[in-house]
């Protein structure tokens, strides 16, 4: 996350209080608005009294672009969301993907509703805009007849809420459009990783920031798109065919490249990121482990009912030099053992436990999706992590991390029938039943 968005004040981030006649139609407050803290809360409580602070200012001035003078606070409006829709769908339609299918887009930031009408008029089944104004996605709504109380007829639907809270349950999604809005969100880095989780494979995530008709610089702070996608399951669009990038010299050198590939200029002179989900969430180079195993925590099976293995990575470190810390997944096995030497499915959690911050140092646990019958503590386990998922993220709980377990053990299961991947270790062992 750029360094620049945090602790800005938050007068500069919307356009109704830097562009000039949004000054004038808008009743800027100037300079004396109060900053927003933004730097690292002691605790959850003040993390989340910061975060609303922030969230009711943003909202003020985000009431305020939409009760004035829209095209001075939200210029070119409507050739921005056909530039947008073109490139978040990329010419898919629910038409092309046949009968009973559907073609979702999220929505981060509602202005006037032009996007949305671009999205449905160009082939997407279901649009879910948000913001945090309740005014702008009033005004946005106008565009629109009243959603069907039928959840699978096409519509437009509005939510106040943060894109951290939006349900799995509404996607997964084929496109998340950032509309203006990324760099504004009280912490741009975690609302980006949180979008990336509403996606699936093949999907588009868009970050568009425009520029200000005065000077024609960014009209909201600059972000390092860069080092906030670096641990994320994207690549830049056109790329993403080839697999999640994970270069020996670093994840960052590889964000960086991504994200430099990704930037095009918009319809109106701002910049737009444009991004993808590798398929499967394959990653370019598999990465291959074989190690002993070790003690862990014992929190596997006995509070979330994934009982997983420690490899020593202690004997890991230039897979790990390689490894961003994340959930991966692939196949491991007990070559020493003739009942488990067969290749089994597996998710790999490489990290440092941020929901429980009991232990120091990075752990590599493996859940093999087969039931083996025994511990196997001081044995030797390879593994081959062939996909990326998602990277290590703080959860509120252990009720919302055992659901993203699940989650995650369900995407890797799918993504590992696929031939290409078994294809990976074919030929190297047998298969076991899994």
């Amino acid at each position: 996350m750029a360094a620049s968005v945090r602790g800005t004040p938050l007068a500069a981030l919307t356009r109704a209080s830097t562009h000039p006649r949004a000054r004038h139609s808008a009743g800027h407050r100037g300079a004396s608005s109060a900053r927003i803290s933004r730097a690292a809360p002691p605790g959850a409580d003040a993390a989340a009294t910061q975060k609303a602070a922030h969230v009711a200012e943003i909202t003020a001035r985000r009431d305020e672009m939409v009760a004035g003078c829209v095209s001075c606070t939200m210029p070119d409006e409507g050739d921005r969301g056909d530039f947008l829709a073109d490139v978040a769908l990329g010419g898919r339609s629910v038409e092309a993907k046949g009968e009973g299918s559907s073609l979702r887009v999220l929505v981060v930031g509602a202005e006037t509703g032009k996007l949305a009408k671009s999205l449905m008029d160009r082939g997407a089944s279901h649009v879910l805009v948000i913001d945090h104004s309740q005014a702008m996605l009033d005004r946005a709504a106008e565009l629109f007849d009243p959603p069907s109380t039928v959840g699978n007829v096409p519509c437009v639907r509005f939510l106040r809420t943060d894109v951290s809270d939006v349900k799995p349950y509404e996607g997964p999604f084929d496109a998340v459009v950032f509309n203006d809005s990324l760099a504004s969100e009280h912490d741009p880095a975690d609302a980006l990783r949180r979008a990336s989780l509403l996606l699936q494979p093949g999907s588009t995530l868009v970050i568009s920031q425009r520029l200000d008709d005065v000077d024609h610089t960014p009209a909201l702070p600059s972000m390092d798109v860069a080092a906030m996608i670096a641990d994320l399951p994207l690549e830049a669009a056109g790329s993403a065919a080839e697999g999640k990038a994970m270069e020996r010299e670093g994840w960052l050198a590889a964000g960086a490249s991504s994200a430099s590939a990704a930037r095009t200029e918009d319809c109106c002179g701002g910049s737009c990121w444009t991004f993808e989900v590798p398929p499967l969430y394959a990653m370019r180079d598999a990465v291959e482990m074989r190690a002993k195993v070790v003690s862990g925590f014992g929190r596997g099976s006995k509070q979330m009912g994934t009982p997983t293995a420690n490899m020593d990575p202690t004997v890991l470190a230039p897979q790990l030099e390689r490894m961003r810390r994340g959930v991966y997944f692939g196949f491991a096995r007990l070559p020493d053992d003739p009942d488990n030497d067969s290749w089994s499915k597996c998710v790999i959690n490489v990290g440092q436990r941020p929901t429980f911050a009991d232990g120091d140092g990075v752990t590599i646990e493996v859940h093999v999706m087969r039931l083996m019958g025994r511990d196997f503590y001081g044995e030797t386990m390879e593994c081959v992590a062939l996909g990326y998922l998602r990277p290590e993220m703080r959860f509120k709980g252990l009720r919302e991390l055992v659901g993203r377990i699940m989650t995650d053990i369900g995407l890797a299961r799918n993504a590992l029938d696929a031939e290409s991947m078994r294809g990976a270790v074919d030929g190297k062992n047998s298969w076991s039943a899994d």
